[in-house]
């Protein structure tokens, strides 16, 4: 075989195992559901990126992006991921998003909905470490799904961390 012949073959091979050519996520892979809902879905480049962590970032980085460019509040519905076995497809992950308007009923609803899921005890006994632990978890995902605002996650947290005193 001729150099030409080897650097041909290589390149294909190559070619074959970075996967599918993609172009960088934009704003225009959005899809209306209705009722001001919206999904975006990211899919991997080729079967061997495997971070559905990383997917998940880049769908919710783009629905806040949406959100901004129409001047309205993200609230999200879901946020799911799907890492099939290897070789048996591209890992994914979809938001469901609403863009709101600030003073949309349903964003109150959801702050209210976020404490009902974020309970401070008021009893005689202190929390224990692990339901204080969980607690702060819970708040921890509210605030990087983007229910709560860092000022209210800080507000809440120290609610919690009053009540171990």
């Amino acid at each position: 075989m001729k150099p030409l012949g080897h650097i041909l073959l290589a390149s294909c091979f190559l070619v074959a195992l970075t996967g599918r050519a993609s172009t960088p996520p934009d704003l225009g892979d959005i899809v209306p559901m209705g009722n001001d809902t919206y999904s975006i879905t990211r899919e991997a480049r080729s079967a061997f990126t495997r971070d559905a962590d990383k997917l998940k970032s880049e769908a919710s980085d783009s629905a806040a992006k949406y959100c901004a460019a129409q001047g309205k509040q993200l609230k999200v519905i879901s946020l799911t991921e799907n890492v099939p076995t290897f070789g048996m497809g591209y890992a994914k992950a979809k938001i469901i998003f609403q863009a709101l308007d600030a003073g949309d009923a349903r964003l109150s609803t959801e702050l209210a909905a976020v404490q009902a899921q974020v309970p401070v005890t008021l009893v005689a006994r202190p929390p224990s470490t692990d339901e204080l632990y969980n607690d702060l978890l819970k708040l921890d995902e509210l605030r990087k799904k983007g229910i709560l605002t860092d000022d209210e996650f800080q507000a809440e947290k120290k609610k919690l961390l009053a009540h171990t005193k």
